[in-house]
């Protein structure tokens, strides 16, 4: 359970963060949906699938959160409660992905758009979650999760019902520069989670979700960039899910 102790050094700089995060948010302008978004580079239908390629390559992300769940309940690895359930959150927001993204990708629009991005602000809500608590402390953990979990959800409402991507980009964008100055900032020898290579595999689906028409060109209309970015974001998990393998020797855990 987290203690009521005065707070760590590190956990104001998780505050201030947090702080600055919810700044930057009320100082940025509105960030209107892009006109365009829906406008994916491969809509080749298979088997009566709509944008078949990328409706069908979201079954990685229920592939990935399916093994991730189970070896979370297999224990073989001892963490802390904060850890576990972070984990679980991550692993089961990557599932819920893969179907809020299939249904999204089988007739893109504002309103399906809501079922692909609910489930992935729990993925990061998980992420940040154990990382935190990994890098900082246990109650840091706890605080940053719960937070994340009514803050990410509440980013998309907030689009759906307003229009403006703010909130959710500061979310996004922002937390994810958070976890990099984190992993920066808080050294230590031994990492019992490869945490770069989900943050490198992050930045490869961003690129390639960018270059989407780029590939699909290169390739002379053999696949698109979305359908690298969806393996890219599911090998990321699942470099998390092949760390939870095994019994390795305890690690230290942020009190």
């Amino acid at each position: 359970m987290p203690s009521h102790s005065p707070l760590t050094r590190k956990e104001w700089y998780v505050a201030l963060t947090l702080l600055a995060g919810i700044g930057l948010w009320q100082l940025m302008p509105v960030v209107p949906q892009p006109a365009a978004y829906h406008g994916f580079a491969d809509s080749r239908s298979f088997l009566g699938i709509p944008n078949a390629a990328d409706v069908l390559s979201n079954l990685a992300f229920v592939v990935v959160g399916a093994i991730g769940l189970f070896r979370v309940q297999q224990g073989q690895r001892p963490m802390a409660s904060v850890v576990r359930f972070s984990l679980n959150v991550f692993f089961l927001g990557l599932f819920l992905t893969g179907f809020g993204s299939a249904y999204y990708h089988w007739n893109p629009t504002d309103e399906t758009l809501v079922a692909d991005r609910l489930p992935m602000t729990i993925l990061f809500a998980g992420i940040f979650g154990a990382m935190t608590a990994e890098r900082v402390s246990l109650r840091a953990g706890w605080a940053v999760l719960l937070l994340m979990l009514v803050a990410g959800p509440a980013s998309v409402f907030h689009w759906q019902a307003s229009g403006d991507l703010a909130l959710y980009a500061v979310i996004q964008f922002g937390g994810m520069a958070a976890l990099l100055l984190l992993l920066s900032l808080t050294k230590r020898g031994h990492d019992p989670f490869p945490w770069w290579t989900l943050i490198a595999w992050y930045a490869v689906a961003k690129v390639a979700e960018a270059g989407d028409i780029l590939v699909w060109n290169a390739t002379r209309e053999l696949f698109a960039g979305h359908v690298l970015k969806h393996l890219a974001a599911a090998a990321g998990g699942l470099a998390i899910a092949n760390a939870l393998r095994g019994s390795p020797p305890p690690v230290h855990v942020a009190a």
